[in-house]
């Protein structure tokens, strides 16, 4: 089932210049989704769409199979949750705790339920030691697991997240790709916008390809690292694994490793 649908979506910050144009695509529900693209590509602007921040000024937006209008879109925030890339746009309080606990308040649920998402999620992302911290004041790196537990404390049906892995150390990027698989074995959507292509061949399912406000195809890692012509048009790079295995594979294209894992197998490591 789709849990989104984009029907010929176009929108524009002025009427001259869209950033959409007449934009196709879905998005199955429980399913891991990487959306990619060059900077500039649209990727952003389809997310504020997708959490009803954008209303489309053209075209059509299904949320399952119920077209988007007015009241949809002021209830979505309780159906998609989303981390920003830039975790400065979302801290809005003077404490980590309260940074976690303002969402989950917003659903009208008990203080207790609230006290314990945020213990929960804190210890998930291994952050508890900060709770009374500013989170203002704390890395870069922090502020964005401050955000992302807060997303995750509003246990939505959807997450959203912008660039999950940037600026993140080896751990951290460990402990987000355990998170983001987590949240698939629990049945959530999962939906991400990233420009590491070898994040997206060890996680993502399905990609969704944007290139100038438009999508170019959906399709799964193998089958989007063997279209060069897809990749170039969308200025895409070939993960590194993939780059060293095209460069000596000679057996089945369909059988040739695009994961670490994969190809530390095939070495015999």
């Amino acid at each position: 089932m789709d849990i989104f649908q984009f029907n010929e979506v176009s929108y524009g910050y002025t009427k001259d210049k869209p950033i959409l144009r007449e934009i196709s695509f879905s998005i199955r529900e429980g399913r891991k989704t990487a959306i990619v693209g060059a900077n500039g590509a649209g990727k952003s602007t389809i997310l504020f769409h997708l959490n009803g921040l954008f209303a489309q000024q053209q075209g059509d937006i299904f949320f399952r199979g119920q077209k988007l209008d007015k009241k949809l879109r002021k209830e979505l925030y309780q159906h998609v949750g989303i981390a920003f890339q830039d975790p400065d746009d979302q801290i809005i309080s003077l404490t980590v705790s309260d940074d976690i606990a303002f969402g989950p308040v917003q659903l009208e649920i008990s203080a207790s339920d609230v006290k314990e998402r945020v213990r929960k999620y804190t210890n998930l992302l291994g952050i508890e030691r900060l709770l009374t911290e500013n989170p203002s004041e704390l890395s870069y790196g922090q502020k964005k697991h401050v955000t992302i537990a807060g997303v995750l404390a509003m246990e939505t049906d959807v997450f959203i997240l912008d660039e999950p892995m940037a600026f993140l150390d080896p751990y951290g990027k460990e402990r987000m790709t355990s998170i983001l698989q987590l949240l698939q074995e629990q049945g959530k959507t999962v939906i991400v916008t990233t420009h590491d292509m070898q994040f997206v061949a060890e996680w993502a399912e399905n990609v969704i390809v944007i290139h100038q406000g438009q999508c170019l195809g959906t399709f799964q890692p193998r089958e989007l690292f063997g279209r060069p012509d897809i990749m170039k048009q969308a200025n895409l790079t070939l993960p590194p694994i993939v780059e060293l295995m095209t460069a000596i594979w000679k057996g089945n294209k369909e059988e040739m490793p695009i994961r670490v894992e994969e190809a530390k197998k095939w070495f015999g490591t």
